[in-house]
């Protein structure tokens, strides 16, 4: 059940935030840290310690969910906050191939 809620916090972010990275930074910490999950500070060390890595929020996402549910935690994680931006990639690249083939 721990491995669903991570997964839906993370996906609603994703959703929430259409940018990645540093948009998403606020809305995750702030749900992160009500969720009881992870102090401020220790949200602020894990963007700090994977500062260097792009993108930003899969990389933040599975540090903040491996203190509570372990790698499945951030597995769960990795897939909540790129698999929303996935699907409507697929949708619109669906969508634009329809377009252009009624065109042609």
């Amino acid at each position: 059940m721990v491995i669903w809620k991570i997964f839906w916090l993370f996906t609603r972010v994703a959703c929430s935030r259409g940018a990645a990275g540093r948009p998403r930074w606020p809305s995750m910490q702030r749900e992160v840290v009500a969720a009881g999950w992870s102090t401020s500070a220790e949200f602020a060390d894990a963007v700090a310690m994977e500062r260097p890595a792009r993108p930003i929020a899969p990389q933040v996402s599975p540090i903040s969910a491996h203190k509570l549910a372990g790698v499945p935690g951030s597995i769960a994680a990795v897939t909540g906050t790129v698999l929303p931006t996935t699907v409507l990639m697929m949708i619109m690249v669906v969508y634009f191939f329809h377009i252009k083939d009624t065109r042609s």
